[in-house]
């Protein structure tokens, strides 16, 4: 490997580490999701605050997904797909408030963010809290 892929891949490795350090539990989640999106990072677990702004039909192909896409804090959009077969649906209405805890993965529209469930083998557990409710779906 020449040197210009090491630097590369060094910086790749400095910037997840960075950003694992500013993820699940830091207060700006949003921005955290932000830093993951301009640096082309995956597998970041983060809480994300949002607003649900689109509904889509869920994900019909075995693991089924509901999903939904958020707009953070910062402006962000996030398709959220929340797995049925180990989670209860969310209740979503346009407009709710919501936070959402899981594994962030990059793509061009803004990225993924997946594992909004208990972990069926230990690890990280995600969860959806629908503040209209004050509950939260794991």
């Amino acid at each position: 490997m020449n040197s210009r892929k090491w630097i590369y891949l060094a910086a790749v490795m400095l910037a997840a580490a960075a950003l694992w350090r500013l993820g699940a539990d830091h207060p700006d989640g949003a921005g955290a999701a932000q830093r993951a999106f301009d640096h082309q990072v995956s597998g970041v677990v983060i809480t994300v605050p949002g607003r649900v702004e689109r509904i889509l039909d869920d994900d019909v192909r075995p693991p089924r997904h509901q999903r939904f896409i958020i707009r953070s804090t910062r402006g962000q959009t996030l398709l959220v797909a929340h797995n049925l077969e180990l989670a209860p649906r969310v209740p979503l209405k346009l407009g709710d408030r919501v936070t959402v805890r899981g594994e962030y993965e990059w793509n061009a529209e803004g990225g993924v963010l997946h594992n909004t469930h208990r972990a069926p083998r230990g690890g990280s557990s995600g969860w959806i809290r629908l503040e209209r409710t004050k509950r939260a779906y794991r």
